[in-house]
């Protein structure tokens, strides 16, 4: 029963999908740890250049910058530094401009073409401490509130549709009394892929775009350079590799 005021309102099953800050895990996993700074602050753009570009990801030392087409001449791109949080600047685009302005081509291209005010700025932020349960009761958590993650593996909102489609097939004719059951099953089935994507995620940042070290950043470039290209992607595509479960 959740009561406003003299208001109640009584449900048979809440989702909590109400995202990073979710205030319902604050509620009902109170010792869970709020979210940690990923140490990472990204920018982010969508602009337009009249030339094929490809979908591609470089990473320099602390740095990071990727971009991927999304359709005619429209191309989606990213920065990332290592930085503190909480630091932000009148012109983000002169900001990346002084870090990647002299970066390969067509980054340079790419920030040249994008106006100023479609810029955003985020620190990144992730539940570094795992959940016990995405379940109480008959409360589910789904997507960030869930499992919050860096976005070096672009799965955020994938798990988060994943999560969606198996708690959908497992309340699938469900009575009122089977949802507690169900809800466990959902948890069953969501927590160890969502989070065992959470812990590569922020992993693969850390060997990416958080790595300073030159030795390190030498070791890990030639590594990169060794392994076969079709042996990388089958390590990516296990990720993505995923079959929705039969409605009941």
């Amino acid at each position: 029963m959740h009561r406003r005021g003299s208001a109640g309102l009584r449900a048979d099953l809440v989702v909590g999908a109400d995202g990073l800050r979710s205030v319902l895990r604050a509620r009902l996993w109170p010792t869970t740890p709020p979210p940690a700074y990923a140490g990472t602050t990204a920018w982010r753009a969508v602009t337009t250049v009249a030339r094929p570009v490809p979908t591609a990801i470089s990473w320099g030392r602390g740095t990071e910058f990727g971009m991927v087409p999304i359709g005619g001449d429209r191309i989606y791109w990213f920065a990332a530094v290592t930085a503190p949080p909480g630091l932000t600047v009148p012109d983000e685009l002169a900001a990346v401009r002084e870090r990647f302005g002299d970066w390969h081509d067509p980054i340079p291209a790419l920030l040249a073409a994008t106006p100023p005010e479609s810029v955003l700025r985020t620190d990144l932020y992730h539940l570094a401490t795992p959940l016990p349960s995405y379940v109480r009761g008959r409360v589910a958590l789904l997507g960030d509130a869930a499992h919050a993650m860096t976005p070096n593996l672009g799965q955020g909102a994938g798990q988060a549709v994943e999560d969606a489609v198996v708690l959908g097939a497992v309340c699938a004719g469900v009575p009122a009394t089977g949802v507690p059951e169900a809800l466990r099953a959902y948890d069953r089935q969501r927590r160890p892929r969502s989070q065992a994507i959470a812990r590569a995620s922020y992993g693969m940042g850390r060997l990416g775009q958080q790595l300073r070290n030159p030795a390190a950043i030498a070791v890990r470039n030639t590594l990169m350079r060794l392994v076969p290209a079709r042996v990388a992607l089958r390590n990516m595509a296990r990720y993505a590799d995923w079959h929705p479960p039969a409605s009941r």
